[in-house]
């Protein structure tokens, strides 16, 4: 893992070499000051089993100087979002239905209580925000346009290994859950230090007792070969 973040650098990527998948955290509601500002820096993670096309395993790798440029992103938007799920499943079957199950599983290991899905109107919002912020080329580029108290966010998810909205959430939400949380059990990092959030900050927005309710989105570039991923709380 590279540790050659600031204290003041709050955004945390899980990032894998395979086409440069990340996550970030940005948190409005934390106990900080400056360290919750997003300054859109990285730290890298990698994604378990994840493999090259060569076959070898991924190497971590941090996004920075890796996202597609903001002409580069233009020329491949406008992007669309995710209404229905890209797999074979019925329609009532929503993958939103199921980014919330997920979130709520890991919740549940901790005797915390379940949140709700947000509404139709928070939903479309977030979907929008991760187009914006795909065009942006940033981790919460747009944090707080739909008035999130907390965002997880998964930038420049490449469709050809996530084929479906539902691997996305299962890499992701794993990924920024048990890893983190790893560090926390670990006694690495100290949720109660405002400096470690940069490392930990995924897990501890999906934990928190806070919120009550989380909205997922997921947009994609018309070409297909981009997908960003947002999941804000409230």
């Amino acid at each position: 893992m590279n540790k050659k973040l600031s204290l003041f650098k709050i955004c945390a990527v899980v990032a894998a070499a395979a086409f440069f998948a990340a996550g970030c955290s940005d948190d409005s509601s934390a106990n900080c000051t400056d360290s919750c500002i997003d300054s859109g820096d990285t730290i890298d993670i990698p994604i378990p089993g994840d493999k090259t096309e060569g076959g070898s395993e991924a190497k971590s790798s941090s996004s920075a100087g890796k996202t597609a440029s903001s002409s580069s992103v233009k020329e491949e938007a406008a992007v669309s979002s995710a209404d229905e799920p890209a797999s074979s499943e019925t329609a009532s079957e929503d993958w939103r239905d199921y980014c919330l199950e997920v979130v709520n599983a890991k919740r549940a290991t901790e005797d915390l209580p379940p949140l709700e899905r947000a509404s139709e109107e928070r939903e479309k919002c977030v979907a929008t925000q991760a187009a914006d912020d795909m065009d942006a080329g940033k981790g919460h580029a747009n944090f707080g346009d739909c008035k999130e108290s907390a965002q997880n966010s998964g930038p420049n998810i490449n469709p050809k290994w996530y084929k479906t909205e539902k691997e996305i959430v299962d890499a992701y939400v794993n990924m920024m859950w048990d890893d983190e949380k790893k560090l926390v059990t670990s006694g690495e990092r100290d949720p109660n230090k405002d400096s470690d959030y940069s490392y930990i900050g995924h897990y501890l927005n999906m934990k928190n007792t806070q919120y009550k309710s989380l909205a997922c989105g997921i947009a994609y570039s018309t070409d297909g070969s981009k997908a960003w991923f947002n999941m804000n709380f409230y």
